[in-house]
């Protein structure tokens, strides 16, 4: 946790002190020696490339820190919103699959370690991915002659529907819309998620500062 909180702190003070720089609102002057090598950089050239390249190397070790110490508590938090809420159902058509009324959710029916065995017999199992999000649950019910049903949703295979969402689906869309409403009220009462994602904002702040920059600097 303390190197998570160290890199965090040196990433957020170099993208505003990289803000700073790009907008004009912080500079430099003189030059920067190299050892007693007798050669120097001219500071305000070269720090904010060094500054710049300093940023992706801090960036790029945060999110690796905090995927593994954040993500893993971030992730069983939108779990838990998401079996509380229902929204299964919004996602995927009960009534497409054959179920013309009334019906329920179940526990994926095969073992799985990453599906607690305690978890409630409607626990909907939610995976969040790279460009991804996957589903592992079944819907029970009767279908139209009133004999019973069970639909699962999983990695798709003859006996299993497509529990995965792309970028192609919609549902996907909604699932990204559902965690942004969830995540914005928990970044300051969670002190996790505001850890895992403040810092990332204010770093695509400084990316869209040096491109917003430099597309202007060309121009005129």
């Amino acid at each position: 946790m303390d190197k998570v909180n160290t890199v965090l702190v040196l990433l957020i003070t170099l993208s505003l002190a990289l803000i700073a720089l790009f907008t004009g609102t912080g500079s430099v002057s003189g030059t920067i020696p190299i050892g007693s090598s007798g050669i120097s950089f001219q500071a305000p050239k070269a720090l904010p490339l060094i500054l710049t390249v300093i940023w992706l190397l801090l960036w790029q070790r945060f999110m690796v820190l905090s995927m593994h110490e954040n993500k893993p508590e971030i992730d069983k938090l939108i779990q838990n919103q998401l079996n509380a809420s229902g929204f299964v159902h919004k996602l995927f058509s009960a009534k497409k699959v054959g179920f013309p009324g009334a019906y329920g959710v179940s526990k994926w029916g095969w073992n799985d370690p990453k599906i607690p065995q305690a978890a409630d017999s409607n626990y909907v199992h939610y995976e969040r991915g790279f460009l991804a999000r996957r589903f592992k649950f079944s819907y029970f019910g009767n279908d139209c002659s009133g004999e019973g049903l069970y639909i699962h949703f999983g990695p798709k295979a003859s006996n299993i529907q497509n529990g995965a969402l792309t970028p192609l689906n919609l549902g996907y869309w909604k699932c990204l819309l559902f965690e942004m409403k969830f995540l914005v009220i928990r970044l300051f009462d969670t002190p996790k998620v505001g850890q895992h994602y403040i810092p990332h904002m204010i770093a695509w702040g400084a990316v869209l500062t040096i491109l917003i920059t430099t597309i202007y600097q060309s121009i005129i």
